[in-house]
């Protein structure tokens, strides 16, 4: 490029400004400036009324992104933007960029100048081209990419191309815009299909098509900045149909602090939590155990009244030797007057109630959340988590745990009881819990299948669902087999046929509603139709099924 059009690039940074403004800016004359202008119009990268203002065009979202970072007419002027032109298909020697005719001054100068600015790296391959936003703009000025890819899953199609007004709705970083996050993608995401695109499936088609740190760190963003209406189980199903759960767990895992799978994806974390500051979104800290203790003996001396409470999450597993850090404090209590007497004594320690909470946490129920900044979190609940699993006498019986700090006595429930709770309620973390209880070895997987069923008759929803996923993720995840999942399915198979057959189906209807393979779906009919759970009607061609009036929860 050249290096007024630089000029009046890094001019129209602070704002719209006219020809004669520019001339004076630039020193140049009105119409050497005017002719400039124009070649930028040509380029896309600015436009011109009244006034000449920046396009809202990818290339000179790019352009701006590197004023931001270089003094830009040390990259992009002269031989410089041919060397790194030329550096676009790969590293190359300084032989090979003589080979491509380039002379041995131009050459040596040019990557000086290059290296010194940390544009471009020397590497045993050669030299290299360092910064993202660099590349994408000389790939978008000489058109390097290619011009369509589609990928389906289901009986959706997305289109990555380089055409920005190919047809379809914008998704993944193409629609980032639209949900707060300033970001000019290199590509255009297109969406075809059935049904309308909501934040997570914007979200998880950008983890499934997300190329570098920096798009890794854009949907970190989004998370944070959305978490407040995401559907934390239709991300997961969403990642299992785009073929990221990988992608998706990993992310999860670097805003939880967590050791993730894939490291070449994700930024340093200072880095992150810059960009993050960017949005006025923060993720939250960890906190050790010395600091969970120090937090549990101070409020055992707070408290008034002696009371009794039982723990699960995080904390359960650090009191047990488990675990290290945690972010939260979740505790159930047996009766509103402890609950009254508990949340009395944190407000007493400066402890406030939080408003905003995340889908997730609204999902849940908690009766209340209450936050001090700088120590954990705590969550509490009166008899009932995750607005419906209850805390049952066989789980107050499975307590294998207990310790006192001053008047307050904390008890811990089983590792086979938080499996359960974290195998439902879904949260940022809850995946991990569920693998380091699994892998201890203490988990009853019995007594998992027994309360998932007490759960489901006490409270008419059906939890074995959010189990059964669950333990799919921990093989994917973490190879873990668990014992009971084939006998678990067997029985979730067995409630969505009862909740399908509402009303007559076939074979051929279910095996569209239901996803078991066909020659399960015909024997659990058999045993149901033994049991009187349904009726069969083989008056017909096709027998047609239907649940007897007394198969509902």
């Amino acid at each position: 490029m050249r290096r007024g059009e630089l000029r009046i690039l890094s001019e129209l940074q602070t704002g719209s400004k006219t020809v004669g403004e520019l001339a004076d800016a630039i020193d140049k004359s009105q119409g050497w400036t005017s002719e400039l202008v124009s070649s930028l119009e040509n380029q896309h990268l600015v436009t011109k009324d009244r006034q000449v203002t920046v396009a809202d065009t990818y290339e000179a979202g790019l352009v701006a992104e590197l004023l931001r970072t270089y003094d830009i007419e040390k990259i992009l002027v002269g031989k410089r933007e041919k060397v790194l032109n030329a550096l676009l298909s790969g590293p190359k020697t300084v032989g090979e960029l003589e080979q491509e005719g380039f002379a041995t001054s131009t050459v040596y100068d040019s990557l000086n100048d290059l290296q010194a600015v940390g544009a471009v790296t020397e590497t045993e391959d050669g030299y290299r081209i360092v910064d993202e936003a660099l590349r994408r703009f000389l790939e978008a000025r000489t058109n390097q990419r290619p011009f369509e890819t589609a990928y389906t899953a289901d009986d959706t199609t997305i289109r990555k191309t380089a055409d920005e007004d190919t047809e379809g709705t914008p998704t993944a970083f193409s629609a980032f815009q639209r949900y707060g996050i300033d970001y000019y993608p290199n590509d255009t995401y297109r969406y075809h299909g059935p049904k309308e695109l909501g934040r997570e499936e914007v979200l998880i088609h950008a983890v499934r098509f997300a190329e570098n740190k920096k798009q890794m760190a854009l949907c970190g963003v989004f998370y944070l900045l959305h978490r407040a209406t995401l559907e934390v189980s239709d991300l997961w199903r969403l990642a299992g149909t785009w073929d990221c759960i990988e992608r998706w767990a990993d992310l999860l895992a670097y805003l939880d602090q967590r050791d993730v799978g894939n490291e070449e994806l994700f930024l340093p974390w200072d880095e992150f939590t810059a960009l993050a500051r960017d949005y006025d979104v923060y993720p939250r800290g960890k906190h050790p155990e010395d600091s969970l203790l120090m937090g549990l003996e101070e409020l055992g001396e707070a408290l008034t009244d002696e009371i009794n409470v039982y723990l699960l999450g995080g904390a359960n597993l650090i009191l047990r030797g488990l675990k290290d850090t945690t972010k939260d404090i979740d505790v159930v209590v047996e009766d509103k007057k402890t609950f009254r007497v508990l949340v009395g004594a944190l407000r007493e320690q400066g402890y406030t109630e939080r408003q905003d909470l995340a889908a997730a946490y609204e999902d849940i129920n908690p009766s209340i959340v209450l936050e001090q900044q700088g120590f954990p979190r705590w969550d509490i609940f009166v008899e009932v988590v995750a607005d419906a699993l209850h805390m049952t006498p066989a789980m107050r019986e499975r307590s294998d745990k207990k310790q006192t700090f001053g008047n307050l006595t904390v008890n811990l429930l089983s590792l086979t009881d938080i499996f359960v709770f974290k195998s439902v309620t879904e949260r940022e973390g809850d995946l991990e819990d569920v693998a380091l209880t699994a892998q201890q070895g203490a988990v009853d997987w019995q007594q998992v299948l027994d309360e998932v069923e007490t759960q489901e008759y006490m409270t008419e929803q059906y939890f074995s669902f959010a189990v059964l996923d669950t333990l799919d993720l921990l093989v994917e995840r973490y190879d873990i087999d668990v014992p009971i999942r084939n006998r678990l399915a067997s029985y979730c198979l067995e409630n969505a046929l009862l909740i399908t057959l509402d009303e007559p189906r076939t074979i051929e209807d279910l095996r569209d509603e239901v996803n078991f393979p066909d020659h399960q779906i015909y024997n659990k009919l058999r045993k149901l139709e033994k049991e009187g759970s349904v009726k069969v009607d083989r008056s017909g061609t096709l027998n047609r099924y239907v649940r007897t009036e007394s198969e509902m929860l």
